[in-house]
């Protein structure tokens, strides 16, 4: 799993992949940090008293109830390693360090996954996860990587419903002191109702602190005890205790920044809708989008790194998230972006019709070669023009062609063939002329009126008819059909039952009934044919292919 934040194997200018105060580390944090350099070859105090002390002061809850960690993520594991749970219910998309843990430590891991079309919101089937099985519930609020929050009153009956089945909960509050909503939807102050519930949150995000590393769980001090003895001795630096005490001073750069978020980030989302994002509502100060467009690399090269979530469970490809950050860094984000999506718009070239055609044939070759696709070479002028036609390469695979086929084609053209189709639309886009310089004519029976009537007579299709009445015709004839297999069953069986054989099959319909089944009886046939095995085809693949081996015989 990657995370956020690696500035370090990266050229970074703008890091909005971590989702910190985007006012940074106040003045007062780090004078305190400078300050305590001079500690540094001391030992730190192993219960963080005076941290602990003026936390619980703030907070207006007992010190006893607190546990000071080494950021959240230490937090988490102890937990893990406190409650020993056997099975946990994880959300998905949320934090990946919930998952470690628990993985850490063996647990089984169920999920339940926030759906998108319910807006990443809890759904009253949530409540059906809540088995007594489970034994630990990891949840967050505001949610990460999404920002969205959930109201307390659900939050309440979750967490009866969990008291009930004595399952404990952690509850993320990480990035809810940057939002609006702290005071109203905080259960920080209700650990005494709800004694299986471990409220945490860091300093990391609140403080922009994430390299000090400082984190806290308030929850009821039997659980507190047992949580401390999975922490290493001295776990809180004399650098985090000093920080930690500084910060809590800074109530005026969190309010300022917790107004800023709340204007800021609904600019960011509505200048992000602007250029073609999906943003989703959050209020945290980070925004989940998504792209039809690769942005990571793009980004990045421009020395600005977001948060690729196609690694979160619940979300994949075109999934990111980015931080809200200031104005003018915010600014940089919207024109990094609208200079990413200018390079991929594609260049107007002002070209003649067969510079055109040319410069598409040559584009071909180059994407067959990057491929590692040889064609044969007697093959390869009609695939191309196929996929010249089409502009789907999966054609390489698909159309299949009896031994010899293109040189035996030419050589019927070349003795004056004519031509039968089973659409006037592939009769239209025949070079009817270039036929008629080897004496050969292209024909469509299928708008005459006796074809109509012998249809209606027999209570057949006009192109199962159509073929029969063509096959009165002197000469050889190669039947080119893009649109009904009916023509191809018609063919087949007259074929079959020794009535009439084609000269040639140019079998292509496109669809779905018999289309398939159809072009796999021309290949049982001893007819010369080129065949496009699968559902594509149409009338416009069918004359792609007569005229690619005209303009072959020409060279």
């Amino acid at each position: 799993m990657v995370h956020g934040g690696d500035i370090y194997r990266n050229q970074v200018m703008i890091d909005f992949s971590v989702n910190t105060n985007p006012f940074g580390m106040p003045e007062g944090i780090k004078e305190a940090l400078r300050r305590s350099v001079e500690d540094g070859c001391r030992y730190p105090d192993l219960r963080a008293e005076k941290l602990t002390k003026a936390l619980a002061d703030q907070l207006s809850v007992a010190p006893e109830e607190l546990v000071m960690g080494n950021g959240a993520s230490e937090l988490i594991m102890a937990v893990i390693h406190a409650c020993k749970p056997k099975k946990v219910l994880l959300c998905a998309p949320s934090f990946f360090g919930y998952e470690r843990a628990a993985s850490s430590a063996g647990c089984e891991i169920t999920y339940y996954y926030l759906r998108e079309e319910k807006a990443f919101s809890f759904a009253e089937d949530f409540f059906s996860c809540l088995t007594e099985g489970v034994d630990l519930l990891f949840l967050a609020n505001p949610n990460n990587p999404t920002g969205v929050l959930t109201e307390p009153g659900f939050l309440e009956a979750v967490l009866r419903e969990c008291r009930k089945k004595k399952i404990c909960v952690v509850l993320d509050e990480c990035f809810l002191p940057l939002t609006e909503w702290v005071e109203s939807h905080s259960f920080l102050r209700k650990t005494g109702q709800f004694p299986n519930v471990l409220v945490l949150r860091a300093f990391t995000k609140t403080y922009a602190m994430a390299g000090v590393r400082l984190g806290y769980l308030v929850c009821r001090r039997e659980m507190a005890d047992i949580i401390r003895r999975q922490l290493p001795e001295w776990n809180v630096s004399v650098f985090a205790q000093a920080a930690g005490i500084a910060a809590l001073r800074e109530e005026e750069h969190l309010r300022r920044a917790v107004a800023f978020l709340r204007s800021e980030r609904e600019e960011l989302s509505a200048k992000l809708k602007k250029q073609g994002m999906t943003v989703y509502h959050s209020v945290a100060n980070f925004l989940l989008l998504k792209s039809g467009e690769s942005l990571y690399e793009g980004l990045l090269g421009q020395g600005i790194l977001i948060r690729d979530c196609s690694n979160f469970k619940g979300l994949g490809e075109g999934y990111y998230r980015v931080a809200v950050k200031t104005r003018e860094e915010n600014d940089m984000l919207l024109a990094a972006l609208h200079k990413l999506a200018a390079s991929r718009k594609p260049q107007i070239e002002y070209l003649l019709p067969s510079e055109i055609e040319k410069r598409s044939f040559d584009m071909i070759g180059d994407e067959l070669n990057k491929r590692g696709i040889v064609l044969p070479k007697s093959q390869e002028k009609v695939t191309k023009r196929v996929i010249h036609t089409s502009a789907d390469f999966s054609y390489v695979d698909t159309l299949t062609y009896s031994k010899g086929a293109v040189e035996k084609a030419k050589e019927l053209i070349a003795q004056g063939a004519d031509i039968v189709t089973d659409t006037n639309m592939a009769l239209s886009g025949i070079n009817k002329k270039l036929l008629a310089r080897y004496g050969g004519n292209a024909h469509c029976y299928m708008a005459q009126e006796e074809t109509a009537r012998l249809a209606k007579e027999r209570a057949s299709t006009r192109a199962a008819v159509s073929m029969e009445l063509a096959s009165a015709m002197r000469g050889p004839v190669i039947f080119v059909v893009g649109n009904a297999p009916t023509a191809l069953l018609a063919l087949y069986e007259m074929w079959r039952e020794k009535k009439y054989r084609p000269a040639f099959i140019i079998g292509v319909p496109v669809g779905f009934v018999n289309v398939e089944a159809a072009k796999e009886l021309i290949l049982q046939t001893d007819i010369p044919y080129i065949v496009n095995r699968g559902r594509k085809g149409g009338s416009n693949i069918a004359a792609a292919i007569v005229n690619a081996i005209l303009y072959d015989i020409e060279v």
